[in-house]
């Protein structure tokens, strides 16, 4: 307790502006809450309801793609009170040619007196053989049932056009209003392909006017196919001009060309074969802030030093530094004191999942692999099998049993620790998560299924066994 006292009253005394913090930012989450809820408002005005029992809406966050990008497809399903939509369906569509890396299905929520609605989101990917052109996210059909009328039906979804493209260019900024003289930091993000040049005359000399060019850096990383060069240009603008309005920083042309066949260098006409294209970023518009150009604050004259008495010194310099400083050494003393205390008890062992424990636990998930009559308890023990089996292998893998649960299955295996396993340990692995997702995302569970599974992990764990 004096140990508290000791650190509440040196933290007073040093740090008068905790108490405004606190204030400060208890205001800011009063005023976080009511723009969330103009933001759910406004995505419900977006949707324009029609009589349908169920409708669909598809979102992308881009119409361009380049291979090792992810795209995000976000579904807005809405229906009726009084239907059953059956949204867990979503999870075995298939949206090909695009590859589904993972998909979060959300829970049912309340959209209005008469509508329930849930919000899916896939991440998409194009298979990296894909050539430049546009392809379709493919429509998808959802069923539901009317517990009413005993009715059914299907709602379709709209096909989303996307084109794959071999540059994609960016451009972003750390602050969108300004005073004259200040300073702006331009983000140009550029992601191409391998075979993709950039012609960096043009970069080096970029113009944004008005603003100057004060600084530019650039750096450049590849991860795959993909290569990723990143231009940062330190921009200022000094005066309006004629003109009384916001400025904008231009759109920006990227020039690039695709690097030639080998076979064609053969022939000794190599511009002849280039050709020089563009990509282009979009404006962005600024807003100068002429407030303090509007204000005239007239100036005081100078004045004399001010004298102050040495009882005034004492009271509001010396014996606030003196208290500080001896709360500050209180602290300290404290501190050492109870961390030597802390280090004269026992440290509590840290436990450590090893091999063999996973493996127990394992065995007994296998034991539990038990049909029953109820469909919820047929859930659970799946559930629980499949979760000592990623942790199992994790162990056997060199990864964390927190990125083995998050891992989709076809990724399960993409690590370099999989070199631990056989090959037949690896392919029986594989078998065993295809046959706990059909389980987990299928509506039939059969007691020939449960055998199966039951069988094939008991494979595993005779191959895998330490």
């Amino acid at each position: 307790m004096k140990h508290f006292l000791s650190l509440l009253l040196f933290s007073s005394m040093f740090f008068g502006g905790y108490c405004f913090t606190g204030v400060y930012c208890q205001e800011t989450q009063k005023n976080e809450e009511p723009a969330a809820a103009e933001s759910e408002s406004e995505l419900k005005k977006e949707l324009l309801l029609t009589d349908k029992s169920l409708e669909i809406w598809t979102f992308i966050d881009d119409y361009r793609i380049i291979p090792g990008k992810t795209l995000h497809l976000t579904v807005q399903v809405l229906w009726k009170l009084g239907m059953t939509v059956d949204l867990q369906s979503l999870a075995n569509i298939d949206l090909s040619p695009f590859v589904i890396e993972g998909i979060i299905i959300g829970e049912r929520q309340i959209f209005d007196n008469i509508h329930d609605f849930a919000v899916i989101t896939y991440a998409l990917s194009l298979p990296p053989e894909s050539k430049e052109g546009i392809y379709s996210i493919p429509s998808f059909t959802l069923s539901y049932t009317n517990t009413i009328d005993s009715t059914e039906g299907t709602a379709s979804s709209a096909p989303i056009a996307v084109k794959k493209v071999p540059i994609l260019v960016e451009g972003k900024i750390d602050k969108d209003v300004i005073c004259i003289g200040d300073r702006i930091h331009y983000t140009l993000t550029i992601r191409h392909e391998k075979d993709i040049k950039l012609l960096w005359d043009n970069l080096n000399k970029m113009q944004f006017p008005p603003f100057e060019v004060l600084k530019t850096e650039a750096t450049t990383q590849t991860d795959g196919e993909i290569t990723k060069t990143v231009i940062n240009y330190t921009l200022a603008m000094y005066e309006l001009g004629e003109k009384k309005r916001n400025p904008e920083i231009p759109t920006l042309s990227v020039l690039y060309y695709k690097e030639p066949v080998s076979s064609a260098a053969t022939t000794g006409s190599n511009e002849a074969s280039i050709t020089t294209n563009e990509a282009h970023t979009a404006p962005i518009s600024i807003l100068i802030n002429t407030l303090l150009k509007s204000v005239d604050v007239p100036l005081e004259g100078l004045k004399g030093p001010m004298l102050y008495s040495k009882k005034h010194i004492y009271l509001h310099s010396y014996l606030p530094i003196g208290m500080g400083i001896f709360l500050l050494l209180s602290f300290v003393i404290l501190t050492i004191r109870t961390s030597i205390m802390k280090h004269a008890e026992k440290t509590p062992a840290i436990a450590v999942i090893t091999p063999q424990i996973a493996l127990e636990d394992l065995k007994n998930a296998i034991t539990e692999l038990e049909y029953a009559d109820d469909d919820s308890k047929n859930k659970e023990v799946i559930h629980i099998a499949n979760k000592a089996l990623r942790k199992y292998l994790s162990t056997l893998l060199g990864i964390s049993n927190e990125l083995a649960q998050s891992l989709t299955t076809a990724r399960f295996f993409d690590h370099n620790g999989q070199n631990k396993l056989s090959e037949d340990a690896v392919n029986t692995a594989k078998e065993s998560f295809k046959l706990l997702d059909s389980l987990i995302f299928g509506k039939q569970i059969s007691k020939v299924s449960f055998k199966k599974i039951k069988d094939s992990l008991e494979e595993v764990v005779r191959l895998t066994g330490v």
